[in-house]
């Protein structure tokens, strides 16, 4: 099992505020508060999920007039495993990528645009993803393209039927 080092850390903390300060700008949105991000170092196995590289939990406050507080709980080993097998991308770019599509569940759930308990997780993946892809092609960085590309030969973007997301109020017809 690989946990993430010191240096690792500090490009996650950079992607991390790179990643809010994109979904701030281009949601207006402010995560002050609302949300923490562990490793697998620290938060342990019984956080560990496979497949993914991030997932998402909702805690609650003793004191029930703050707001949830979600957690993005990081999946070390799954990061890991994926970049040793695509030397073609870059730790920080990828952190980014990973930051910004679980801050966009993060608005969503904490904006009333969609509900952490839905049944349905795919059409709100679908829907993350494409605002993901959108919001980063909006705000190029170095090394995204070479996360977004990969990732489409990978596994193919869930989402390419506009209809799903003009469903849920939002107009963007873009494959990015």
């Amino acid at each position: 099992m690989a946990y993430f080092h010191f240096e690792h850390r500090n490009m996650l903390v950079r992607g991390s505020l790179l990643a809010e300060h994109i979904v701030s700008k281009e949601t207006r949105w402010s995560g002050e508060g609302l949300y923490d991000v562990v490793t697998l170092a620290e938060s342990g196995e019984h956080e560990r999920q496979e497949g993914v590289f991030a997932h998402l939990l909702l805690l609650s406050h003793q004191d029930r007039r703050k707001p949830p507080l979600f957690r993005i709980c990081l999946q070390d080993t799954e990061i890991y495993d994926f970049m040793s097998r695509h030397c073609e991308i870059d730790l920080m770019s990828f952190f980014t990528f990973i930051m910004t599509h679980e801050l966009i569940h993060i608005q969503r759930f904490s904006s009333g645009m969609a509900d952490f308990f839905e049944s349905r997780k795919e059409d709100e993946e679908a829907i993350v993803d494409s605002l993901t892809r959108l919001l980063l092609a909006k705000n190029p960085l170095t090394g995204l393209k070479n996360v977004l590309t990969l990732l489409d030969k990978v596994e193919a973007a869930p989402l390419y039927s506009s209809t799903k997301i003009v469903d849920q109020g939002s107009h963007f017809h873009a494959y990015l």
